[in-house]
């Protein structure tokens, strides 16, 4: 797509990034919370980016080629370059 090399700069650079998905919301609805458990926000998981990392850009085009060509419902998977 045209804007993604400009819509991926407002983002972090993590590796093997392959695109960015724009949804146009409707409706956002919520609920009182009561249910939720609490907990104790620790930090974002780096288990991604170190995945990615150990990869290298190669051994992540190949992952997404071979793994994610297909979503687990079976639709079409976004297009690795």
């Amino acid at each position: 797509h045209p804007d993604f090399a400009e819509l991926r700069t407002r983002f972090p650079d993590y590796p093997g990034v392959r695109s960015i998905i724009r949804i146009n919301v409707e409706r956002v609805s919520d609920s009182c919370g009561y249910g939720v458990p609490k907990y104790d926000y620790v930090g974002q998981r780096d288990t991604l980016q170190k995945h990615a990392e150990h990869l290298g850009p190669d051994g992540v085009r190949d992952y997404q080629i071979n793994r994610n060509n297909r979503s687990l419902d079976g639709l079409p998977g976004v297009v690795v370059a």
